[in-house]
Formats: C-alpha cells, sequence, structure tokens
C-alpha cells in the first residue's frame, strides 16, 4: 500500500509576518537595512541621468554607494527593478501629500504648488529628484519607468478631483480626464525650459501652463463641489 505523502510545511511569504517579526525583534538592522536602499536609490537616479541607464550597471551604482555590489543585490535584483522602485517611491510620497492636503487645499492650489515645488527642484541638477525627473523623462530605455510614474500622477490626481467634487471615478471618466489634462499641462513648460533655460523662467512657464489649462478643467467640472458647498 502506498504511504500517503505528508504535506510541505509552507514557507512564509516574503514580507508578511517572517518579515515584521525581523523588524520587531532587530529594529536597528532595519533601520540600517532602510537607510542603505534609500541611498542605493538616490545613487541610481543620479547615475541613470549622467550616464543613461544603458551604460549604467549594477556594479556602478554599488561602488558610487560605497557598499559590495552583493549588498546591492540583496535589495535589488536588477535595474529595471531600482528604476520601477523609483518611480513608485516618487508616485507614493506623492500620494501621501495629497492625502494630507485634502481636508484643507483644493485640487488646484495643490497641484500649483506641487508644480511650482517641482520647478525649484529641477532647477538643481544635484537634487536626487532633479536626476530622477531628468532620467525618466528623457531616457528612451526608461520609458517604462516614465509611463509607471505618469500614470501614478494621474491616479493621485483623479483621486484628489474625483473627492473634491464628488465624482464617481467607476462611471465617469471626469476626474481622469481633468487630472491626464493637468499633468500633460506640465510637459511644454518643461521642454521649453529644458532648451533655453538662461532664457526662461521654469517657474513662469509652469504657472503660465498651469492657469490655461485650469481655466479649461473648471469649465468641465460641477460647480456644487463639496468645497464650494461647505462656503
Amino acid at each position: 500500500m502506498a504511504k500517503t505523502p505528508k504535506p510541505e510545511k509552507p514557507e512564509p511569504a516574503q514580507g508578511t509576518e517572517a518579515d515584521t517579526a525581523s523588524e520587531i525583534k532587530y529594529p536597528r538592522r532595519t533601520e540600517r537595512r532602510r537607510r542603505t536602499r534609500l541611498k542605493i536609490m538616490s545613487v541610481a537616479a543620479e547615475q541613470f541621468s549622467k550616464a543613461g541607464f544603458a551604460a549604467t550597471t549594477m556594479q556602478n551604482i554599488a561602488d558610487e554607494a560605497d557598499i559590495h555590489v552583493t549588498t546591492l543585490f540583496m535589495h535589488f535584483n536588477s535595474k529595471n527593478e531600482l528604476a520601477t522602485s523609483l518611480a513608485t517611491g516618487a508616485i507614493d510620497q506623492l500620494r501621501q501629500r495629497a492625502w494630507a492636503a485634502r481636508s484643507s487645499k483644493g485640487f488646484f492650489d495643490f497641484f500649483r504648488d506641487e508644480a511650482l515645488a517641482y520647478a525649484a527642484i529641477r532647477r538643481s541638477v544635484s537634487q536626487p529628484d532633479a536626476a530622477l525627473w531628468s532620467a525618466l523623462r528623457n531616457d528612451r530605455e526608461l520609458a517604462f519607468a516614465w509611463t509607471l510614474y505618469e500614470h501614478g500622477q494621474k491616479d493621485v490626481y483623479a483621486e484628489y478631483i474625483a473627492a473634491e467634487y464628488q465624482l464617481d471615478r467607476t462611471t465617469s471618466y471626469l476626474s481622469d480626464l481633468i487630472a491626464a489634462l493637468m499633468v500633460e499641462c506640465l510637459i511644454l513648460p518643461h521642454e521649453r525650459w529644458a532648451e533655453a533655460p538662461g532664457k526662461r523662467k521654469l517657474a513662469d512657464e509652469i504657472e503660465s501652463a498651469v492657469e490655461l489649462a485650469e481655466k479649461s478643467a473648471r469649465q468641465l467640472l460641477p460647480t456644487d463641489s463639496a468645497a464650494s458647498a461647505g462656503d
């Protein structure tokens, strides 16, 4: 009679109870790992911007981050994963800021503040965020990460608009269409400024574009939003 095989004991999934227990048991180790990961991402953004995605190797990133390449592979399996993490990390930060601002600031004010704040960062090539934007926007081999980043932006802004104007995204395209309009209105000012940074002021270019886009968007939105109802 054949023996019934014993069921294998399932291993804990990555990022679940085992990881949580480890973080609690070894808080210093967890903090070191977090700092190392952030340093890697910052260095990767700079390297992708300076040398290009194709020319940058995992060894280059490890050397610039002053870590062993084995340590790098413990955090990221590939350059593609690194680029994707840069894009999703930027979107996560944007989502947190948007969530915190919803109760006190209308969407268009929030969007303008974000755009102008980013213009200030973009002017400083030494800033990691500026390096990230430049790499994602200009390197064709990073198109997959740029698409992810742009889609994430539109999703965050569409959520903001839907919440403020009481729109249902499952039945109406309006909030998503307006979010797409606002995101796209920033592309041309950046491109014009990049062509002649000494002759144009990026903040002025953005202000002009955002003003035009906002006027168009407000004509499509309902006037009895939650925000205006409370005034």
